[in-house]
């Protein structure tokens, strides 16, 4: 018997190895398995089990079995197969990004020590007689307690605890038990009770068909579709008691890690403490404890951002995507580059569980979707409650410009309505999609800007460290005081992020209480719950951010949303940016009042007359649909179209720009099916030292096979995440970044 074992290697090659008799029964696809190579030893998953071998030369055998808390759900290892197929990328990679590469050597929790009172020690400190003050109050405080406490937590009483604690075990006044150290994520979230759900009318008509799904435990897929404030969560939290009460399990994923919290919480008020967290920022430990606790069954439900998508959780019967159309499901770098709104669809079909996507603004692929049957299309369109929609108000910023003087950057109308708020002690947020304090520095004499020296972009200067700094490879330096072309000191700074406003907004209102939250301020462990929970306790009267605030958050007395520039992203090199901008402006209006009080929003813009930017205003996503539907068919964009990009990227520029000249030709040599874009060099050309080329594969066929097929053909699979003489070739399907 033999079995063919894959590596978290940038490699499509499986390895034949010999498995002994002993391990024959325990070994199917999907095993975990210790093996060597060569003299090192290296753990792998096991891709196919087989009688006999195709390899001729000598076959080593099977070392060992990894513990059993790394054999995956099948249908979480057909998911990862068709991961590796669909977006060309080696199984041993996508295995790696589904776990945690530290899980490989066994995973050992930190061992702490708890202490328990004996019967001897009861009778000894009954008649206690020593001169040993605080061996007698370490035995009186476990005498006052019926289970094993912590020896670190005696520290509170007596000064260390831990020698006491020996000298009274030789004794054998008190017993100790080494347990695994608890790593629970929600160590500060209070587990609350399950709860009863009501549902309005509204809620109870979307909701029903979807529970007879769970019930046929078929795979079947809906998209909802709920207006801000129509409580679609409260719809899918009902679906998720069901689903547990069914004996499964259930997959929420949230687009960011800010929001987790935010519907962990939630959740963990239905659940109990059946709730785990799981993202990026958790340490090791937490994620190892999280990974063994679901293997036992510990949690029913898991919520988590793209990186949930994985969680081990048997028996699945639900999978929610809140605020599927976001980008951050995407993920754009290491390989593999998938998207998790469709690899939960996958998940889903494979575990014949029901999918939930659920936004306020779907994207347009879900919506055609819906359109073609691949998606059951539900409504909820009005805010739950007496709750009415804010009314928005579109100002255009050229009439508030002082030209001569520096631009206004907070209208009168936006400033009259934050004054309003405050006298009647409401709060607002304000959205300014641009961290950092002024977005570029640059001289009046020759317009030189400062710029990154090992990237092709702007340096965004940094009020907090004084530092111009690149967002994309973290290099900063002090801001200049002479141009570095021609050395005039007429340099200024231009342009306004998050902290700039923070500014301008203080200074116009001194006595308000702001909260800045954008990636500088929440970059320490816990500070998005503490800067959220500070905004809804009412110690501050304005939320200032990035997009990060624009979604997700329900705060009843945010009356108030003012949008700082709305144009920010409307006219980058990417043909979704109109998607994108009304997208987020029509959801960061949706954060006001969505309770009792009535709302209001403010979209400052310098392009009034944009057709996105209009319907934003006017809060008419069939129009949005009717606008970006005909302008994709238009250009054969998606959702009319399946895009694939190909990068090439390297230090060595001539290098660079050879390799994606030859990758170039072979793909649109004797192709008379295929749209080849390119290659040009990529709009940021330059990231980390390292020159970018692209080019697009465009095909208009409905099934992402033909493309498959095209690009094994022309180019084959060896080539992506390789490098070759300095280069490398990275392959991207369904891209959605085109920076």
């Amino acid at each position: 018997m033999f079995a063919r074992v894959t590596f978290p290697i940038s490699s499509f090659q499986t390895f034949t190895y010999s498995v002994p008799v002993e391990f024959q029964k325990q070994i199917t696809k999907g095993t975990c398995v210790h093996t060597t190579m060569g003299k090192r030893k290296l753990t792998g998953y096991v891709v196919a089990v087989e009688k006999s071998a195709s390899y001729s030369g000598k076959i080593k055998d099977i070392s060992g079995i990894h513990e059993a808390e790394l054999n995956l759900p099948k249908e979480l290892w057909q998911t990862l197969e068709w991961m590796s197929k669909y977006y060309i990328t080696p199984l041993g990679q996508v295995l790696k990004a589904a776990i945690p590469h530290s899980f490989m050597s066994p995973y050992s929790p930190k061992l702490v020590k708890y202490v328990s009172i004996t019967t001897e020690g009861h009778e000894v400190l009954q008649t206690w007689t020593k001169n040993a003050p605080a061996q007698f109050e370490f035995l009186k405080a476990l005498s006052q307690v019926e289970e094993p406490i912590r020896v670190a937590s005696l520290s509170n009483i007596i000064t260390s605890p831990h020698p006491i604690c020996n000298a009274l075990e030789k004794n054998k006044w008190v017993s100790t038990i080494d347990q695994a150290k608890i790593y629970d994520p929600f160590d500060i979230m209070a587990p609350g009770s399950p709860m009863e759900i009501e549902l309005s009318k509204a809620q109870q008509a979307v909701y029903e068909p979807i529970q007879k799904s769970l019930k046929t435990e078929k795979f079947k897929p809906y998209l909802l579709h709920g207006v801000t404030g129509s409580g679609k969560t409260e719809v899918y939290l009902k679906l998720a008691q069901d689903a547990v009460s069914q004996g499964r399990s259930v997959l929420v994923l949230v687009p960011e890690i800010s929001l987790t919290p935010q519907v962990a919480k939630r959740f963990r008020r239905a659940f109990g403490a059946r709730v785990a967290l799981w993202h990026s920022k958790m340490t090791k430990a937490e994620k190892g404890w999280t990974w063994q606790q679901l293997k036992i069954g510990a949690y029913s439900v898991v919520v988590g951002a793209r990186s949930a998508l994985f969680a081990p959780l048997d028996n699945l019967g639900l999978i929610i995507v809140d605020e599927e159309q976001e980008a951050t499901y995407k993920q754009e770098a290491p390989a593999p580059r998938y998207h998790a709104r469709d690899v939960a669809l996958i998940r889903g079909r494979h575990a014949n569980a029901t999918v939930l996507l659920t936004s306020a603004t779907p994207s347009l692929e879900s919506y055609f979707n819906t359109l073609n049957n691949k998606l059951h299309l539900l409504n909820l369109s009005q805010r739950f409650g007496d709750a009415l929609y804010p009314t928005v108000k579109l100002v255009d910023m050229k009439a508030s410009a002082i030209f001569g003087e520096e631009i206004a950057m907070l209208s009168d109308a936006l400033c009259e309505a934050i004054q309003k708020r405050l006298t009647k002690n409401e709060q607002i947020i304000l959205l300014q999609n641009r961290r950092g304090f002024s977005l570029i520095q640059q001289c009046d004499d020759c317009g030189c800007i400062t710029s990154c020296k090992h990237c092709a972009v702007s340096l965004t200067y940094h009020r907090t460290h004084h530092k111009l700094v690149c967002h994309y490879c973290k290099f900063e330096m002090d801001a200049v005081s002479n141009c570095a072309e021609c050395k005039s000191e007429n340099v200024e700074l231009k342009g306004s992020g998050t902290q700039k406003v923070e500014d301008v907004v203080q200074k116009q209102f001194p006595k308000a209480r702001i909260i800045r939250m954008d990636v500088d301020t929440v970059q320490t462990r816990g500070a998005h719950q503490k800067l959220l929970k500070q905004f809804e306790d009412g110690e501050a009267d304005i939320l200032l951010g990035t997009q990060m605030i624009a979604k997700g958050l329900d705060f009843p007395d945010v009356t108030l949303v003012g949008v700082i520039n709305a144009d920010s992203g409307l006219f980058l090199p990417d043909f979704r940016a109109g998607e994108r901008t009304f997208q987020l402006l029509y959801q960061v209006c949706g954060r006001s009042g969505r309770h009792a009080k009535p709302g209001e929003a403010i979209i400052q813009t310098w392009n009034p007359e944009d057709p996105f930017i209009q319907v934003a205003a006017q809060l008419d996503i069939k129009k949005f649909y009717n606008i970006a539907l005909s302008q994709r068919q238009e250009l054969k964009y998606p959702p009319f179209s399946r895009l694939a990009r190909i990068l090439i990227s390297g230090k060595n520029q001539h290098n660079v720009l050879s390799v994606a000249s030859q990758v170039g030709a072979k793909l649109k040599s004797d192709n008379k099916i295929y749209d080849v874009l390119g290659p040009t060099p990529a709009p940021i050309e330059k990231i980390r030292e390292h020159w970018r080329y692209h080019m697009i594969i465009k095909s208009t066929q409905n099934s992402a096979s033909g493309i498959h097929t095209f690009i094994h053909k022309k180019l084959g699979v060896n080539i992506f995440e390789r490098e070759f003489k300095g280069v490398r070739i990275q392959i991207d399907m369904d891209p959605v970044s085109m920076l």
